[in-house]
Formats: structure tokens, C-alpha cells, sequence
């Protein structure tokens, strides 16, 4: 199984941290992030408080002006670690990316992903959203 790797970069929210109520057992967590690419398909970065982000990008073709692709993200945080699968668009127009999937391995597994960015830089490039965990919709 090829993993992909995605790092966050810390990215500031209005309290700058999680909020605990964020954590419920059936509560969706939104985590920021920043990640920019340090490779072919893969990013690095930051995300929440203290936590990183990798992230992989394969599979990829291009209909018009939007890169189809499925991606592996790995993600940690101090509440936890964990692995998710995501297929992706990516807008050439817009720079606006959004993937959805699971979590596939570690904390939340079964959990549903969103996540959402914007192109913010080009050299190199940057991304800057959140990720979505949303433990109540697993299984």
C-alpha cells in the first residue's frame, strides 16, 4: 500500500487551539493547517496545535480545469494520530482543493475526512484549510 504523507503547518484560529467541546465522541474536530510542497505530489506542514500534516497526491488525471486525485494523509496532533485515504479536486481556476474519505488507521479510524484549501502560494506551493473529522458518521 503506497502511503502518502501529509504535513500541516500550524495555522492560526480565533482561540488558536481546539476547543475541548471540539472533542466529544461524536463532535466533528476542525484542525487548520498550512502544508506547501516539498516534492512531485508531496506536502508538508503544520497543523493545529503542535501537530503536523504529510500529505501524498497519486492517481492523478485532469478533466477541463480540475486535477481528479486520491491521496494518503497522515496526521498528527496531541489527541492523536492517524492515517486517512481521500479522493480530491483540485481547481486550476479557483486554487480551491476539497477531499473527502476515511480514516483508515490510528485515532478516529472509521471516521469521515473533509478537508478543505486555497492555493496561497506558488514557490512553493501552499495550501492553507482545515481537515474535518466527523467520528460520528464512521461505520
Amino acid at each position: 500500500m503506497r502511503k502518502v504523507y501529509v504535513a500541516l503547518v500550524l495555522a492560526a484560529i480565533a482561540a488558536g487551539s481546539i476547543p475541548a467541546s471540539a472533542l466529544a465522541s461524536n463532535a466533528v474536530t476542525v484542525i487548520p493547517f498550512e502544508k506547501h510542497a516539498v516534492g512531485p505530489g508531496h506536502y508538508v506542514g503544520t497543523a493545529g496545535d503542535d501537530g503536523t500534516i504529510e500529505m501524498f497526491v497519486y492517481d492523478s488525471s485532469v478533466t477541463g480545469d480540475v486535477q481528479h486525485f486520491t491521496a494518503t494523509v497522515l496526521l498528527s496532533v496531541p489527541e492523536g494520530s492517524l492515517t486517512a485515504i481521500l479522493d480530491g479536486r483540485f481547481n486550476f481556476n479557483t486554487g480551491r482543493v476539497v477531499l473527502s474519505g476515511s480514516v483508515v488507521e490510528g485515532w478516529l479510524k472509521g471516521a469521515r475526512v473533509h478537508e478543505e484549501s486555497q492555493l496561497v502560494g506558488l514557490d512553493p506551493l501552499t495550501f492553507v484549510g482545515t481537515v474535518q473529522l466527523m467520528p460520528g458518521s464512521a461505520g
